[in-house]
Parts: structure tokens; C-alpha cells; sequence
């Protein structure tokens, strides 16, 4: 072995190749030119694939190819040597770059087969290119969907932003320049993000940011912001923070909305209801005041109508006192009404769950006499039994409803009253009141049935009020009241 190793580069003991058997010049030739063509390929492929390994280092495999290209390029020195071997019979040096290609070809065998699985994996150029036509139509749809949310929130008025805790920097979209009234090349990051928030919303904003970022909670503000231009406008600021896979807050996000427009209306409601407000006690107070003070007067006249011995006055001064004590009794119901009526509007509207059963039982014990006097039966069907609702306003609207059925019976026949609830498909809770009284012509008197001081039966002693102060209850609270009635059936 040792010899052999000696000798390495010596061509002693082999002829030439051309001395070896019965070489044509042609057939010579072709063998050696076809060698020195095997070789230059071999020699220049691994070249090319060396730089664009070195351009490229994002080409997966590195090793295997590195493996490869030493294949070819040895393979390529074994062809030079088959070529060169017909002047210099170097067979010692031949053999040991066969071995030589022997090993790195086995190294190479193997280390494709062991990312063979990987090489399967990879997508042919067709799945490639629908792949990537894919892609190409989603992100011209999230492009699409990008420019639609950008212009609902230039629309709508609502801006996003962002604060990564972690590199210090800020973001906002377009729609938060527009409605700070910034240009487009504006260095906001150059400003304090609140710089544009006046006292005392500052301080606001910036106790919910000290909140978020201690204690991990959101904050939905509405806040008066002064723009580039020194314009005054509300906006409601929404933010929360974000946590990474440890827990730890490392952004702040969230949007600001202009809501300039909504919040001045809303203010502006807000003062004219508190005008009104002030308005409606105001005149609550002169009807007080002048209610006191016509009652003076009454009680006067009633007082001086009593001194008067009717016995002594002629018949025509009888007729006139008559019709003074009647004027009187008048103004005293007509004030005894408007006492009625402001107090039904002056009550708390008080909501908590009420029993129908418990409200009537007491109604009956209070107008027992009134009930035994009229013959009436009264029916109780309260399949809901409760109601969520003012108990002053329940008790006054059930016994008005009982009193005006007492009050307009047919006095030929017994008075039938059935009082019942029960929830519609909407689940609201429905109360009925059903009689068999004298009923109405609701064609002809139907559109003035709730009017105040309106009756529908002169010869009965009316006052045109408890329909009136039924109808203002409920619908003080939120409520709706109906009417189905026919002449001679209740």
C-alpha cells in the first residue's frame, strides 16, 4: 500500500491508453472529447450552484447540496482523468478518485434520503402558483375590506390607535388626524399623546391609563378634545390593555370617536329639559297659589251663603241665591278637580312588583257600601298575577275603573264587573276591566273620550275627570289604554 501511495502520480508499469487495444483516431477522439465535455459541465454546474447558495441564503437543504456539489465535481475530476489517461496512464491516481467519488456519493445517498420525506413535502410549481393566486385574491379581498373599514370609519367618525409599551412607539389611523384636524404629514409622535385633551379630561384620561396599566382594566370616556386648529369638540375614548403569553401588558389600544354632534344635542336636551323642568314647577306653584287662593274666596262665599236665612228672602231673591250656592258648588268641584289632577301628576313614579289580588281586596273594603248599594258582582281572573308598576297609580287607575262601572250600570239589569291580566306574546302584562253597563257610541263620541270635563251621560253625576286622570297615569309611565264599548252592552 505503501508503493501504491508512492507512486500515486507515477504512470510506470501502465501504457497509455492509446496503446491499449485498437484505438481508430475517430473513435479515440470521441471518447476523449466527450470526457473533457463531461468534465467542463461537471465543472461548471457546482460553480453556479455555489453562487447562487452564496446570493441566496434563504434556500432550504444547504448541507445535501453542498454534498451534491462535491458529487458532481468529483465526478467531473474522474471523466478529466478517463480523458487524460490516454497520455498519462495514472490508473493509481484514478482509482483513488473513484473511491473518493464512491464515498461522497454514498454521503449523498443518504443525506437525501433522509430529507426525502421533506423534499415530497414541498409544493410543485402548479400547487405554487395556486397558492399564491390564493393569496393574491385574499389580500385584494382584505385590501377591499381594509379600504371599507378605513372609509366606515371616516364616515362614521371613528379613529383606532395604539401604544406599544415595549418599543415606546404610537399609531393611529387616518380617521384620528381627520378628527383632530391634523394633516396627513403631521409628527404627532413628537407630541404628548393626551396633549390634545384640555383639564379637567385630562386628568381623566390619564388616571384610566395609570388604571389599565396597573390594574388591567378598560375605560370607555367621553371627553372634550381641542384640535390642531384650536376647535373645540366631545369624542368618546375607548381603550384596554394587551396581554402576551406571560400575562404581561405590553400595548394599549382602542379608539376615538367623534361624537361632537350626538353630545351637543344631548346637552342641549338636557337644558331644555331642565327648563322644563323649572317650568313645570313653576306653574305647579301658581296652580297651588291660585288654588289656595280661589279656595279662599269659596270658602268665603260658602260661609257668607250660610249666614243667609233663605226664609226671609223673597222667591225671585230664593232663585238667585239658589243659583249662587249652585255657581259655588260648581267652582268648588272644578277646584277639588285640579287638586285631583296635580296631585296625580306630583307622584313619585315609584316602580316595585305588585299584587292585582291585594290592590282590589283593598279598593273593595274602601267602596264595600257603594258596591252592596249597586248590586254589582265583582269577578277577579288574574292569570298574571303581579305587575311591575307605581302602586298609587294601580290603586287610583283599578278604583277609577270600578267607580265609572258602578256609576254608568243599566239599572236593568245587575251590574256584572270582571277584572282579569294576563301577558300578551310580547310578555307585557295586560289588565282588563269588563262591564255590562250602559257603554257608548264610540264612532260619535270615541275621539273625545279621555278629554277632561267630558261626559257621555248628562243625567248621571259625572265629572269627566277619572277617565282623564287614567289615561295620563299610564301613559306617564310608558303605558297604552283602549277602549271597545257599544251602546247598551258595556
Amino acid at each position: 500500500m505503501t508503493e501504491f501511495f508512492s507512486k500515486l502520480f507515477s504512470a510506470d508499469g501502465f501504457p497509455a491508453r492509446w496503446h491499449c487495444g485498437n484505438w481508430t483516431n475517430f473513435h479515440g477522439w470521441l471518447y476523449i472529447i466527450s470526457d473533457f465535455g463531461i468534465w467542463a459541465a461537471y465543472f461548471t454546474i457546482p460553480i453556479l450552484l455555489l453562487r447562487v447558495m452564496i446570493k441566496r441564503k434563504d434556500i432550504p437543504f444547504n448541507g445535501v447540496i453542498l454534498l451534491f456539489l462535491a458529487f458532481v465535481f468529483i465526478c467531473g475530476l474522474t471523466h478529466l482523468m478517463d480523458a487524460v489517461i490516454f497520455w498519462w496512464p495514472a490508473y493509481r491516481l484514478s482509482a483513488v478518485l473513484r473511491f473518493a467519488t464512491a464515498i461522497i456519493s454514498i454521503f449523498a445517498a443518504a443525506a437525501l434520503n433522509r430529507v426525502f420525506p421533506m423534499l415530497l413535502a414541498l409544493r410543485s410549481v402548479k400547487e405554487l402558483k395556486i397558492e399564491i393566486a390564493r393569496r393574491k385574491k385574499t389580500e385584494e379581498r382584505l385590501s377591499a375590506s381594509e379600504f371599507l373599514l378605513s372609509e366606515a370609519g371616516r364616515i362614521a367618525g371613528v379613529g383606532g390607535w395604539e401604544i406599544d409599551l415595549v418599543n415606546s412607539k404610537r399609531s393611529y389611523s387616518k380617521t384620528i388626524y381627520n378628527i383632530l384636524e391634523m394633516p396627513p404629514d403631521h409628527n404627532i409622535q413628537a407630541e404628548h399623546s393626551l396633549s390634545y385633551y384640555p383639564e379637567p379630561y385630562r386628568a381623566l384620561l390619564e388616571q384610566a391609563l395609570q388604571d389599565a396599566l396597573q390594574k388591567g382594566s378598560k375605560w370607555d370616556l367621553e371627553v372634550e378634545a381641542v384640535t390642531l386648529q384650536n376647535n373645540k369638540l366631545w369624542v368618546r375614548h375607548i381603550g384596554e390593555p394587551v396581554r402576551d403569553v406571560q400575562g404581561k401588558i405590553v400595548q394599549l389600544r382602542g379608539v376615538v370617536m367623534n361624537i361632537d354632534q350626538y353630545k351637543k344635542h344631548e346637552l342641549e336636551l338636557s337644558r331644555a329639559l331642565k327648563a322644563s323642568q323649572e317650568q313645570k314647577q313653576q306653574l305647579k306653584n301658581f296652580a297651588y297659589v291660585l288654588s289656595h287662593n280661589i279656595r279662599n274666596h269659596t270658602s268665603n262665599l260658602s260661609g257668607l251663603s250660610a249666614m243667609i236665612n233663605e226664609e226671609k228672602l223673597d222667591e225671585e231673591n230664593k232663585e238667585l241665591f239658589s243659583k249662587t250656592n249652585q255657581v259655588t258648588r260648581s267652582l268648588v268641584a272644578t277646584l277639588d278637580d285640579l287638586a285631583e289632577v296635580i296631585e296625580a301628576q306630583d307622584e313619585a313614579n315609584v316602580f316595585e312588583q305588585i299584587n292585582f289580588e291585594t290592590v282590589v281586596n283593598t279598593i273593595i273594603e274602601i267602596h264595600s257600601m257603594q258596591i252592596q248599594n249597586a248590586g254589582a258582582q265583582l269577578i277577579q281572573q288574574f292569570e298574571a298575577p303581579d305587575v311591575m308598576f307605581s302602586r298609587s297609580f294601580l290603586k287610583n287607575i283599578i278604583q277609577h275603573l270600578l267607580t265609572n262601572a258602578i256609576q254608568y250600570r243599566d239599572p236593568d239589569q245587575r251590574l256584572d264587573i270582571l277584572l282579569k291580566s294576563y301577558k300578551n306574546a310580547n310578555g307585557n302584562v295586560i289588565l282588563e276591566c269588563t262591564d255590562n253597563g250602559l257603554g257608548m257610541d264610540l264612532e260619535r263620541y270615541g275621539a273625545k273620550l279621555f278629554g277632561l270635563y267630558v261626559t257621555f251621560h248628562p243625567p248621571l253625576s259625572g265629572r269627566g275627570v277619572g277617565l282623564y286622570l287614567i289615561k295620563t297615569q299610564i301613559e306617564s309611565l310608558g303605558g297604552k289604554i283602549s277602549v271597545s264599548s257599544q251602546p247598551g252592552k258595556g
